[in-house]
């Protein structure tokens, strides 16, 4: 599928230069507990609602998209080069998942298990988990997509919150459900944080739906392979610019 010898390289290379730059992988992490500080101070005192699933899964697409936005455009000029020498492209966007992945774990537990430790979320642990993970690992795939088609970190960034305020937009949590009709029904449907709140919302203790649940974790699945494969198309067949 791709060159293992060079995603061992370009992942171990990759890992490297984020230590490199300590304060950014700083921020990248300790953005998660920040944010669950707040959502702690927020629900502390109250039961868990749907509003609360909510909030969680548009943090952790948040988390992900961020993370990854500046990554691919920022090495343009070192792309450029190494691909007259041969890169393989597949082995190059599969070592930025795997570090980003690998910096979402860590990310992620942090969040989670500090927002269950101080939050009544009446979730199971185990299943919430891999839904929250399941949307960081979108949302940074999305950050990539918008890494690599925005061409410099700075537009990329700025982008960040073009895909996710749609997230919020589209959602029921700005009008009623019922209010969602034709292209607007269609376009939630999209949205990977609205598949990731409905599998947190089938993951609550004692009613557990794992049907839903797992239709849930399909569709950001399939989302997730969208992002991906655009991604891989982008490299593959865009022309960079000079």
């Amino acid at each position: 599928m791709f060159n293992k010898r060079q995603y061992g390289i370009l992942s171990e290379r990759y890992f490297e230069i984020l230590l490199g730059d300590f304060s950014s992988l700083l921020w990248m992490i300790g953005q998660a507990p920040l944010i669950a500080g707040l959502i702690i101070l927020r629900w502390q005192s109250w039961q868990a609602t749907e509003t609360l699933y909510f909030v969680i899964a548009l943090s952790a697409v948040w988390f992900g998209c961020i993370n990854a936005c500046r990554e691919i455009a920022k090495e343009a000029a070192v792309y450029r080069r190494e691909r007259l020498f041969g890169l393989d492209i597949g082995a190059y966007l599969a070592s930025k998942i795997k570090i980003l992945s690998l910096i979402g774990l860590v990310e992620m537990a942090l969040f989670y298990f500090l927002i269950h430790r101080y939050v009544d979320t009446d979730l199971f642990l185990f299943p919430a988990f891999v839904a929250l993970f399941a949307l960081y690992f979108s949302g940074m795939n999305l950050g990539l997509l918008l890494s690599r088609w925005c061409r410099t970190p700075g537009r990329a960034v700025v982008a960040v919150p073009i895909v996710i305020i749609p997230q919020i937009v589209f959602s029921k949590f700005v009008l009623p459900e019922n209010t969602l009709k034709g292209a607007a029904l269609k376009i939630e449907k999209l949205m990977v944080v609205k598949w990731g709140f409905e599998g947190l919302k089938a993951s609550r203790k004692g009613e557990m739906v794992y049907g839903d649940y797992g239709m849930s974790m399909l569709i950001l699945a399939v989302l997730t392979a969208a992002f991906i494969l655009l991604t891989l198309f982008h490299l593959w067949f865009a022309e960079d610019d000079g």
